[in-house]
């Protein structure tokens, strides 16, 4: 019997997501976002082939090298911006210092014909040079003459010279300079000033300027990569075992329940979007080598590498698809309806309207939960260049990961998890719990301190989403996660803004009810042969 969606039941979630699209907009756009806490809000930039033409005129001027070829990346400092946006310090700094000294760059790699390479950091909105590291040059020699040039060039920077008494030689010969005055909460503006030799001519080699983070604070975010990194490995073992293993023998064992040509097509769907996906985010990747660069042949070995570790992850969905159908049905719970049975059409259809309803509401709890934590545990967000927009290629197509993350999550951890963990311990509470709770602790990788902000959220969403499943199926559970996904993918779409880009997330927004009604529709027109 296919799980029940009565043409009303939409009626009883409409006014608790009314409530909880106005939640959401408020904490996202209203005075509630003013810290941009957990805001995905961007001012508009520069294109990046903009920043590649402004670094190349860069180095000619500066080093009398034209550039063989460019590659733009976005780099940030997450240290910084976790602590400014922890202590609430992020207006001010944008106000006082983001034009000369920002946290977020386009980093422009360049090849120069002279076979050396050099780092230039664009501004992402006004397209200044704030920064660069140029691997050429000869070494300038005594300390002295360092530190003399250093100053020198400080000075022409706009410091005043009884601003860098504090000076220093690093271990690579670049003198470090502490200006007095330059200070937001306990952070302190450093400058790394490189010094080399072009024709016996003193040149500024390297030019770094950042605020450092107190030493307590990166101690602390340390400490929480460590413990975040070691339950990731959890979830990481979870996914392996359980999903890939078990799924495995528990298809074979349901066998005569289902049938695996079931989730052929859908592990493909994912599998392919899914890879690419991560081709598409090898900026990501590239920024943090930093400025260790990484051959053509590295970077083929990196994708190679990609590709294969993820084949596994499609067969874990895929056997995960055929064992939680087989073992729901033999409860005779078919929690996942085949598009040969009486209803299919219709239950499609109903799920996604049903399903925007829900993401709705969980949009507005997700808010709730984030500002809650705010307060109760201080919480607070940074930024991850590895999950940048401007780290993905083809930004347009990002959405589609929220297909990949419905279709592959909902199948793991709801479809196949609950159903094999009921079997286990005969409770449905722990049954749901259990893969809950994993699934949490495979999200706390993502740029939110303390650790743990993550895992109160999600184990809540995530008790929400099983709620879905178990009352109206998994088609309903992966619309209701597609269409959340895609919504708040869409709005950072927006956020980056371009035509292309805002096209997209509208289509997205409303793709679900497209697929919907194209099942709906290609069901009507064959005669169902199984009840």
């Amino acid at each position: 019997m296919i799980p029940s969606i009565a043409p009303h039941d939409w009626k009883r979630f409409l006014w608790a997501a009314v409530a909880g699209a106005i939640i959401f907009i408020f904490t996202q756009f209203g005075p509630a976002a003013g810290d941009q806490l957990f805001s995905s809000s961007t001012p508009k930039v520069i294109a990046k082939s903009e920043a590649e033409s402004t670094a190349k005129k860069f180095v000619r001027e500066q080093f009398g090298k034209s550039a063989v070829t460019a590659h733009t990346i976005y780099q940030t400092d997450s240290l910084a911006n976790g602590y400014f946006s922890k202590e609430e310090l992020l207006g001010k700094f944008e106000d006082k210092y983001d034009a000369k000294f920002p946290t977020d760059t386009f980093q422009v790699n360049l090849d120069l014909e002279d076979g050396t390479k050099a780092y230039v950091y664009v501004h992402m909105t006004n397209g200044s040079i704030t920064g660069w590291h140029w691997l050429g040059g000869q070494s300038a020699g005594n300390a002295q003459s360092v530190q003399t040039s250093a100053k020198a060039f400080a000075e022409t920077k706009g410091f005043r010279p009884e601003e860098l008494d504090s000076l220093y030689i690093n271990d690579q010969g670049d003198a470090v300079l502490h200006p007095t005055g330059y200070t937001l909460g306990d952070a302190s503006l450093e400058l790394i000033i490189g010094v080399g030799l072009v024709d016996d001519k003193a040149v500024i080699t390297r030019y770094k300027p950042a605020f450092q983070a107190p030493a307590d604070y990166v101690s602390y975010v340390e400490g929480q990569k460590k413990t975040g990194s070691a339950l990731s490995v959890v979830s990481l073992a979870y996914m392996c075992f359980i999903s890939l293993v078990l799924s495995l023998i528990y298809a074979i064992l349901y066998r005569g329940h289902t049938t695996f040509k079931r989730g052929i097509f859908i592990s493909l769907v994912f599998i392919v979007f899914y890879i690419y996906n991560n081709l598409n985010v090898l900026d990501g990747i590239m920024a943090t080598f930093g400025e260790q660069s990484r051959s053509d042949a590295e970077m083929k070995a990196t994708v190679l590498i990609t590709v294969v570790l993820l084949i596994p992850v499609g067969l874990a969905v895929y056997f995960a698809l055929v064992a939680g159908d087989g073992m729901w049905r033999s409860q005779k719970r078919p929690l996942w309806p085949g598009f040969r049975e009486r209803g299919y059409g219709e239950h499609v259809w109903r799920s996604v309207g049903l399903s925007y309803l829900f993401a709705a509401i969980i949009l507005g709890a997700q808010a709730i939960i984030m500002v809650a934590m705010k307060f109760l545990a201080g919480s607070w967000a940074t930024s991850d260049a590895t999950q940048s927009p401007y780290n993905t290629d083809m930004l347009w197509l990002m959405p589609m990961m929220a297909w990949c993350a419905a279709i592959s999550e909902e199948a793991i951890f709801r479809l196949f998890g609950i159903a094999l963990f009921k079997k286990w311990f005969k409770n449905t509470f722990i049954a749901t719990l259990i893969p809950t709770i994993m699934w949490a602790l495979g999200h706390v990788g993502y740029p939110i301190f303390p650790f743990y902000t993550r895992i109160v959220e999600l184990v809540i969403l995530g008790t929400v989403f099983c709620l879905i499943f178990l009352r109206y199926g998994f088609i309903t559970a992966v619309f209701t996660h597609a269409i959340l996904d895609s919504l708040i993918m869409g709005f950072e779409l927006v956020s980056v803004g371009g035509g292309v880009n805002i096209t997209a997330a509208l289509i997205y927004a409303i793709l679900p009810v497209i697929i919907a009604w194209v099942i709906k529709s290609w069901h009507k027109r064959r005669t169902p042969i199984r009840v």
